[in-house]
């Protein structure tokens, strides 16, 4: 018999760490680039860690141009409205928002007013090793998915203030996979009946976003730094609402979701296959970024069927 009945892995004891006890590789272990190694392995009782399994993908420059300037205009938008593609002010819309969104918007704000960008990025190395050591370890959910949210925003001001010749780091690659990971494993698979619809669906909408940019960011650092993108399938089934119209949409637009009961749910893959046959007529600004990083086109680029007939409605 093993001498010990702990599940954790040895690193996580040592270090008196909570371990998700992932096989052959824990989350800590893996961001950490350690050797894991238990006592007793686990039970298969957790989604397993997607195979690392990666495809090399080149795109166009004037693709990799629009994702740089796309992902790199989210500061800038979140220090003016404390809104982006992926975080939605509504959502603390009965409170103040997060620590770790603040904290970070105050650095947005700076990095914006402050000419030498370059004053600014102690700061934010700072601020991205605490997000990065409190991800590991969050008290809820909604605390991982701020410190998530504020991670990402941190690191396209990095990401796209880094002289172009500096090396490419794995550590941040592994950092953003981890992230996007992380979130999908953990997300709750039942929200509380407190949120109203608006709220339920801002959450829910909230989570699938994070983890998208936070793909994407991986695959456009890559792009920048070694002139091809790095996908792999787990990315591809990452589930899509086609109501994307919803993320601006006022209140008094929610009275009309609650009385329809269609199946908008579709893979990421399939809804950028759909996107990319061009069977979507004005693509809004976020599909137009998911499109560049999952499929290596812009919209210019889709051959538009001629008839007006065949646009499929999101919304």
């Amino acid at each position: 018999m093993p001498p010990t009945l702990r599940r954790s892995c040895q690193g996580c004891i040592r270090r008196r760490r909570r371990c998700d006890r992932l096989w052959p590789t824990c989350s800590r272990c893996h961001t950490r680039g350690k050797r894991c190694e238990y006592a007793n392995i686990p039970l298969p009782t957790t989604v397993p860690w997607p195979l690392r399994l990666e495809i090399r993908k080149n795109f166009e420059p004037r693709v990799i141009t629009f994702l740089t300037s796309g992902l790199g205009s989210y500061p800038a938008s979140f220090a003016r409205s404390m809104k982006t593609h992926f975080i939605h002010p509504d959502l603390w819309s009965h409170g103040s928002p997060p620590a770790p969104i603040r904290d970070v918007r105050a650095l947005c704000q700076l990095h914006a007013t402050n000419a030498d960008k370059a004053t600014v990025l102690p700061s934010l190395l700072h601020r991205i090793s605490i997000l990065a050591r409190h991800i590991s370890n969050p008290s809820t959910f909604e605390d991982l998915l701020a410190s998530s949210q504020a991670l990402l925003v941190a690191q396209c001001m990095v990401i796209f203030s880094e002289d172009p010749s500096s090396p490419y780091s794995d550590s941040v690659s592994d950092m953003l996979f981890s992230l996007g990971h992380n979130l999908w494993q953990q997300a709750p698979i039942q929200l509380s009946s407190s949120l109203s619809p608006q709220q339920a669906w801002l959450f829910g909408e909230s989570v699938r976003r994070t983890i998208i940019v936070a793909f994407m960011l991986r695959s456009v650092y890559s792009l920048t730094k070694r002139n091809f993108a790095l996908r792999t399938p787990f990315v591809d089934a990452l589930p899509f609402d086609r109501r994307t119209a919803l993320w601006d949409e006022t209140i008094d637009t929610w009275t009309v979701v609650l009385q329809d009961s269609g199946d908008w749910m579709v893979s990421l893959h399939g809804y950028t296959g759909i996107l990319e046959t061009g069977h979507v007529h004005a693509i809004p600004e976020f599909e137009q970024f998911i499109l560049a990083a999952c499929r290596g086109r812009t919209v210019d680029m889709i051959p538009y069927p001629a008839s007006p007939y065949s646009t499929l409605v999101t919304l």
